[in-house]
């Protein structure tokens, strides 16, 4: 299970409550990748990469 999440100017957002949430969800067994909302809007071919790289490594450990 994964969760990516886009931080960033784009949307009002406490960082405590990121955190709270973040932390019930990975006792749930989700795991997050963040990225800032300037690397989605000037760099997703990056993003992409690092999403794809993710999961091939998930795939390696859990076949």
């Amino acid at each position: 299970m994964l969760a990516i999440e886009v931080d960033g100017d784009s949307h009002d957002y406490s960082f405590d409550e990121d955190i709270a949430r973040q932390r019930r969800l990975e006792s749930l067994g989700v795991r997050f990748l963040r990225f800032t909302d300037k690397e989605v809007k000037c760099d997703m071919t990056n993003v992409l990469r690092v999403i794809e790289k993710w999961i091939l490594d998930k795939k390696k450990t859990h076949p």
